[in-house]
């Protein structure tokens, strides 16, 4: 939870976002170590890659370190958890018409293709959009 002393940033999640995802997330250890709130670890790591800093320029208003915002996106991008997170970010703006999936591209201009295209890709069937 965003504490009271701490401004909101563009990145940070709303309400309805934060109860999108946060049933995505893997559960906490039973023993150990409580665990910082993963809703402002989350709000670490998308303040870094929204801005474009270095995870070091982190805020220090944000209520978790910044060696903590990253080491759970790595623990997020190895258990797939960052990926379903941010499908369901990116349904959530196609859903209120804040993405037009229509005009998407794939440039692979770099990488010589042997052989001619087999099938057709279709951004809104990768995002689990289309039945």
């Amino acid at each position: 939870m965003i504490t009271e002393k701490r401004e909101t940033y563009k990145s940070d999640l709303t309400d309805e976002r934060w109860n999108r995802i946060k049933a995505l997330l893997p559960k906490p250890a039973k023993t150990g170590r409580p665990r910082c709130d993963d809703r402002e670890a989350i709000n670490g790591i998308l303040y870094v890659l929204s801005t474009g800093c270095r995870w070091e320029d982190m805020p220090h208003d944000i209520d978790v370190s910044y060696q903590t915002s990253n080491r759970r996106l790595l623990e997020y991008q190895k258990r797939k958890v960052w990926q379903k997170i941010q499908g369901e970010l990116i349904k959530e703006a196609y859903r209120k018409g804040k993405i037009n999936l229509k005009n998407g591209y794939h440039d692979a201009s770099v990488v010589k293709s042997k052989r001619g295209l087999k099938k057709k890709w279709d951004i809104q069937e990768s995002i689990g959009l289309k039945a």
